[in-house]
């Protein structure tokens, strides 16, 4: 498992564990997606509490990580819960070769960045004001607001 040559034709690897609250709410969609891409992208599924060497090996230090594998080597990797749209970009992306296309920050996760950043630039302008805390509230806002619309 740990060697990714064994996988010649797309396949996508799902590492979770059974108490992670996101892997769960991930699932029911993640096998929806799998079934309508069951054709032409393989979905192996890795249990880190029973399998903690392969995990190792694959690198992986979240839950859920989703590893997009070509031809024997990886072309992308996605830490954390996708929506079903986000799934299915994936599948389609890993089924024609474009993984690496796929955004690897979901939308949600930018959004909380956005917002984040603006909470900070904020609580700089209120304390004081702290130009570092503005400065770097901006800028996480700023660029959580460019991956949005350049991806």
């Amino acid at each position: 498992m740990s060697d990714l040559a064994t996988f010649t034709s797309p396949t996508l690897i799902e590492v979770m564990t059974p108490h992670c609250v996101e892997c769960r709410a991930m699932q029911p969609d993640l096998d929806a997606v799998a079934e309508q891409h069951a054709d032409s992208v393989d979905l192996v599924v890795v249990d880190a509490t029973k399998e903690p060497d392969r995990v190792s090996a694959l690198r992986v230090l979240g839950t859920p990580t989703l590893i997009a594998v070509s031809e024997g080597m990886e072309v992308a990797r996605f830490t954390g819960r996708r929506s079903r749209a986000e799934l299915t970009d994936l599948f389609s992306a890993v089924a024609a070769g474009e993984a690496a296309s796929v955004a690897s920050i979901s939308r949600g996760d930018l959004i909380v960045w956005a917002i984040g950043g603006a909470v900070l630039a904020g609580a700089g302008l209120l304390s004081g004001p702290s130009w570092i805390l503005v400065a770097l509230g901006v800028g996480l806002a700023g660029y959580a607001s460019l991956r949005s619309v350049f991806g």
